[in-house]
């Protein structure tokens, strides 16, 4: 009998466990449309000496009224925006910049920070890490990131398909837009207290969105600049952009930090505002909460032996964290966020043993073709998907589809209407807008990458180890399986000294001239981050003075050719 009361007890306690987590009906299109109100375009007062700029593009830029001068957080993405958010500032007072905070490195709080300083030399306070990440995007990944980015954002959208980008109401990048980050020449690691045109601000590492974010605090005004840790949405655990882990747990514990400074008013990095000493407590406590859900939920089936898609079934936020309008999936989602904390602890592989050696596309998609009884007929069950209103589904099968039968045009065709159907029933803007931009990649031939226009004097304040360091990455591995050699460079205005080798297959860079080197190709730092940035061409440098080639030319020429250029 207790064998059997336990077993029932069990059994109920397995049942309830399905239960636990509480759908709400998913946003539609038209609740995206009134969240537009959210970046309604303006100057807002939130008490004497600060001011927020909302909806000049896709963050906030803050200002800070001092004594005798301003102190703006976060620099908007391009130089024009900043200079039209000066404009608006300049209206409120003329005093001086007297210095430049970024919250964190990402490009729209950091790329406008020359249009900021109108032309002054202005110090720029930031984390000591800041320099690195936007390094990191610059140099390293920028095609990719500029390509998931520009289909994120919506960039080449027209308004309809792009309702807003959920925490702004654009982003302001285009292939005219300037772009200038001055680096950063205050920095620190864990708190700095600094008293600028007579207000005392204390800038304490914050990491959660970013492993750089920090966040502001003003304590005799009680103001708390939060960065990008919390905004009107549900927050992005993950971007569908890319990016390295985000660690949740630690972003939560950061709300925690900021919730127990007790302030007054809570000012983010986009979207409004909030008064009041309860509401932001409140605020920080279901933002908190929400996280740690999502977190600890995906963990607990993680330990039971669930993969990614099996648990993104089972959690879903609990109704009065749901129906919270600040964590609405308006720009994360919780299923990305589950995937994401799954990766993050255990990395790519679900469990599932199938996934270890699976199929490669094309021959899975021949499987299901011949399963279907040929890619004719396979395409027939994704045309009739579409006409069922099955637009997963039919999404699927375009990806097998796409392989089978590159040519024609009903598999394009297909494959755009499915985007279409799903981009037009999807709030989440990131989500709809990368659906709308990649349809019309498949049906007009988009190229959704771009490189806006980086002036010279901008390139020049990025270290020079950054563009050679992002060559490895551009080796053409197979073409050089069986090469050993290497190239010296030699900057003469610098004095600084590399050496890329290529080692079967491998480039490295290292430190120093060597001896065994092909050639020394004899240039000065801005020429060679014109180059790398494709400003200029290195046969024009060669024919000016910008570059000389010490040793055999064509050597050194063969083996700059065993690296793809980026447009």
């Amino acid at each position: 009998m207790r064998y059997l009361i336990i077993s029932m007890l069990l059994a109920l306690a397995a049942c309830s466990e399905k239960h636990t987590e509480t759908s709400l009906p998913a946003p539609t299109p038209d609740v995206l449309e009134k969240h537009s109100e959210v970046f309604r375009k303006g100057v807002e007062k939130v008490t004497d000496g600060v001011y927020v700029a909302i909806g000049y593009g896709l963050a906030n830029a803050i200002m800070l009224e001092g004594d005798d001068g301003i102190v703006i957080v976060d620099a908007m993405e391009t130089v024009e925006e900043a200079r039209t958010v000066m404009a608006e500032f300049r209206n409120i007072t003329d005093k001086p910049v007297k210095a430049i905070i970024y919250t964190h490195n990402h490009t729209d709080h950091v790329f406008g920070a020359a249009g900021i300083a109108e032309g002054e030399d202005v110090p720029v306070y930031a984390h000591e890490s800041t320099s690195y990440y936007i390094n990191r995007v610059v140099n390293q990944i920028r095609p990719i990131i500029s390509a998931r980015s520009m289909r994120m954002f919506g960039t080449h959208l027209p308004q309809g398909e792009r309702i807003n980008d959920g925490i702004g109401p654009h982003l302001g990048v285009s292939p005219d837009s300037h772009m200038f980050a001055l680096p950063p020449t205050h920095t620190f690691q864990d708190q700095l207290s600094v008293t600028i045109a007579g207000m005392d601000i204390e800038l304490v590492h914050a990491p959660g969105e970013t492993e750089d974010q920090l966040f502001v605090w003003l304590p005799q005004k009680q103001v708390v600049l939060t960065g990008d840790n919390i905004y009107q949405a549900f927050p992005n655990l993950y971007t569908i952009r890319g990016t390295y882990y985000r660690d949740v747990k630690q972003w939560a514990n950061t709300l925690d930090r900021i919730r127990a400074l007790n302030a007054e008013y809570l000012v983010p990095s986009h979207t409004r505002p909030v008064q009041g000493k309860a509401a932001v407590a409140q605020l920080l406590t279901d933002y908190s909460d929400a996280i740690n859900y999502v977190h600890d939920q995906t963990l607990r089936y993680m330990n039971k032996g669930l993969t990614p898609d099996q648990i993104v079934e089972r959690v879903q936020l609990p109704a009065h964290l749901a129906s919270n309008p600040w964590l609405q999936e308006f720009y994360g989602k919780v299923s990305w966020s589950v995937r994401a904390v799954f990766d993050g602890y255990l990395g790519w592989f679900s469990g599932n043993p199938s996934d270890l050696q699976p199929l490669a596309d094309h021959e899975e998609a021949q499987r299901m073709a011949a399963l279907a009884g040929g890619a004719d007929t396979l395409l027939k069950q994704a045309e009739a998907a579409l006409a069922n209103d099955d637009y997963q589904w039919a999404l699927s099968l375009s990806d097998h589809l796409q392989l089978l039968l590159p040519e024609d045009s009903r598999v394009a065709n297909l494959r755009a209407a499915a985007l279409r159907e799903l981009a037009s029933r999807e709030a989440n803007p990131n989500a709809r807008n990368y659906y709308f931009t990649v349809a019309r990649e498949v049906a007009d031939g988009l190229n959704p990458a771009f490189r806006p226009h980086m002036d010279r004097d901008a390139l020049n304040t990025l270290p020079i180890e950054n563009f050679l360091h992002a060559m490895p990455a551009l080796l053409k591995s197979e073409d050089v399986i069986d090469e050993n050699s290497a190239l010296a460079f030699d900057f003469r205005d610098s004095g600084k000294q590399f050496t890329l080798r290529i080692r079967r297959g491998v480039a490295k860079v290292e430190t120093g001239a060597v001896p065994d080197a092909v050639g020394t190709i004899v240039t000065t730092e801005p020429v060679w981050k014109a180059i790398a940035a494709g400003l200029d061409n290195p046969a024009a440098a060669l024919a000016g003075d910008g570059m000389d080639i010490d040793g055999s030319t064509l050597a050194v020429l063969g083996m700059l050719r065993h690296f793809e250029t980026i447009e």
